[in-house]
């Protein structure tokens, strides 16, 4: 089976996305396919070769195939049977096939407006859906009249919202016609799937009189996971792009932000309000006028987009929307989970990473440790026991802007990056898609292990797979959307700091530890006392100094790994209290920094 090997890009479909609810008024003819395709339609391949539209009794079956990040067909009654044209199952045709699915004639006689609506789930590889799957309406089996169905899906590769409710005004085919034909075509090669069912015809527009939607948000948060060391730095921004998609203003309309624990406790709240948003309004931008700073323990959370308006919204699911994020102890990472894989459509050696950012005001110095990634393959193409790589740890250099203006995309790694650290990767003969896999990394000057990484340093840290196994598709995830920020990134024949798309995060995780955890440049006792010692549930850490100075203070594991980190300005005299119920029992470390030197102490958390 195929790979995704396009670049996604953000959908914006101005007739779809989700359940419509029932309107005041009912249509003059339905479909559900209940008992199968009914007897009087036709399904056909005009081109000869068999790939025709089939009837599922339900998911359950498994006639409808489900590809890696999408669920089984969702519309309103696919527990009772649906209709799928499977272009997979075909697999690569002489040429392309025309799946057609007609109905038995229909009857719109003294309907001076005729919308069809019907729910659907398509994916496709190379035939984009705008073009490819279209809607045909005929009265006499000849002469048909085309109409698009999916009108923002123009990209290669590309899945519909599942369900995708699409509204179609066929008034000027089929309007006061005693026989009306409906036909779904599909021309493709070897595409994924188009799933349709709930199909109905109004002599009215069905579109809900009010329907506000959040189109997309922002996700502020620069890495899913964030070492508690790093997050301080990462100050949260927010906005989201509202859609008008019903027939009606919606007035006083309350857009807000939460940021919250695992247990519901709001931590942040920002709200705006809008007038009015207008019918017919797409992605309208809303911006929060606050920002979060974010000191936050280890531990889950979550960022949760809400909005309402005067107007009772006919579809409130589609109100709500957010994304989690973590603070870990010491790891970072743009997803949860390997979810997916993928590859360059390029037939050349390629590189996919992400990007990680160090926070700028720390005293002490932290290394890159581990790099874990992981990749699958096609048995047909590379036995995945056979994939090396190579894992690259770049530097941004301090002379690229913030927006990465004037990039040296030409080149691995190019002139805009430093090469820094490195680790060769072979994969055991036991390995299996999607298996996460761990390489230690190395210093590239000093071969010693771990690199330094500099506070306010900017990396990518990428996998290589080299000619003899660039058929290797990389893992990824698609449950996060980085909107308007680098996160993962690609190099093929060139660099492609959008990777594939927003949409897909790659499964390339780094490992931070402290360098040192002895004291090359001891400070006094007297400057850093801890107690009790051992500890259970709180620690508190004594600092004294003569005059003010400004520390970083690091927790960290008996092997230094950083679980905590935390600068503070002018300090003269201060107790620290910190909680530590969360850590498991054993030995840790507590580690000040200044200018002048440090001061590393041991305790023990019972």
């Amino acid at each position: 089976m195929k790979q995704l090997r396009t670049q996604l890009l953000t959908l914006m479909v101005c007739l779809t996305g989700g359940w419509l609810h029932a309107q005041s008024f009912q249509p003059f003819w339905t479909e559900d396919f209940t008992n199968n395709i009914p007897a009087q339609w036709t399904s056909v391949d005009a081109s000869g070769q068999g790939v025709v539209w089939e009837w599922c009794k339900d998911n359950a079956s498994g006639c409808s195939p489900v590809f890696d990040g999408e669920d089984p067909f969702n519309s309103s009654s696919a527990v009772s049977g649906f209709v799928v044209v499977n272009s997979d199952a075909a697999q690569q045709l002489p040429q392309n096939h025309v799946s057609r699915l007609t109905t038995a004639a229909i009857n719109c006689s003294g309907k001076n407006t005729v919308f069809a609506q019907f729910e659907s789930h398509i994916g496709t590889f190379l035939a984009t859906p705008a073009a490819s799957a279209i809607l045909r309406v005929s009265t006499d089996l000849t002469n048909w009249q085309n109409f698009t169905i999916f009108p923002g899906l123009t990209a290669q590769n590309k899945f519909s919202p599942n369900p995708t409710v699409s509204i179609v005004d066929i008034s000027s085919k089929a309007a006061n016609q005693s026989t009306v034909y409906l036909q779904w075509q599909w021309t493709g090669n070897y595409e994924y799937m188009w799933n349709l069912d709930d199909i109905a015809l109004y002599d009215q527009n069905p579109t809900a009189r009010f329907d506000l939607e959040i189109a997309g948000f922002f996700y502020p948060v620069s890495s899913y996971a964030t070492p508690a060391s790093q997050i301080g730095t990462d100050t949260f921004g927010f906005f989201l792009f509202l859609s008008n998609k019903g027939l009606e203003p919606m007035t006083n309309v309350k857009s807000k932000v939460t940021v919250e624990k695992s247990t519901g406790e709001i931590l942040f709240a920002d709200s705006v309000l809008t007038a009015s948003i207008e019918p017919g309004v797409i992605d309208s931008l809303i911006e929060m006028p606050n920002i979060y700073p974010p000191q936050l323990p280890e531990g889950e959370y979550f960022i949760r987009y809400s909005v309402s308006a005067d107007s009772f919204d006919l579809r409130p699911e589609n109100n709500m929307k957010g994304s989690p994020f973590l603070v870990t102890d010491f790891v970072f990472s743009k997803e949860s989970h390997p979810q997916t894989a993928t590859r360059s459509d390029k037939d050349v050696p390629w590189y996919a990473g992400n990007y990680y950012t160090m926070s700028a005001g720390a005293l002490d110095q932290y290394k890159a440790m581990t790099a874990e990634f992981a990749f699958a393959t096609d048995s047909t193409e590379l036995d995945n026991a056979d994939v090396v790589a190579t894992i690259y740890l770049l530097r941004v250099n301090d002379d690229v802007p913030s927006n990465f203006a004037g990039f040296d995309a030409s080149e691995f790694p190019g002139t805009s990056l430093e090469w820094i650290g490195y680790a060769d990767y072979e994969a055991p003969d036991d390995i299996i898609n999607g298996q996460l896999q761990q390489a230690e990394l190395t210093d590239l000057n000093t071969l010693e292990d771990g690199v330094l990484l500099e506070p306010g340093g900017r990396y990518f840290l990428m996998a290589g797979y080299p000619e003899s196994v660039k058929q290797t598709n990389h893992a990824f995830n698609t449950e996060i959307t980085y909107l308007n920020a680098l996160s993962t990134a690609v190099f093929s024949d060139m660099w492609y700091l959008g990777g594939f798309g927003d949409e897909l995060s790659a499964v390339m995780r780094m490992y931070i530890s402290l360098l040192s955890t002895t004291d090359e440049r001891p400070l006094a006792d007297s400057a850093f006392r801890l107690f009790p010692n051992p500890a259970n549930d709180q620690i508190n850490f004594a600092l004294r100094f003569d005059r003010p100075t400004d520390v970083t203070l690091t927790l960290a594991d008996i092997t230094g790994r950083v679980i905590k980190i935390e600068d503070k300005k002018a300090v003269t005299q201060e107790i620290i209290n910190r909680q530590i119920s969360q850590l498991s029992p054993g030995t840790y470390i507590a580690r000040l920094a200044t200018a002048e030197g440090t001061k590393t102490l041991r305790f023990v958390k019972q």
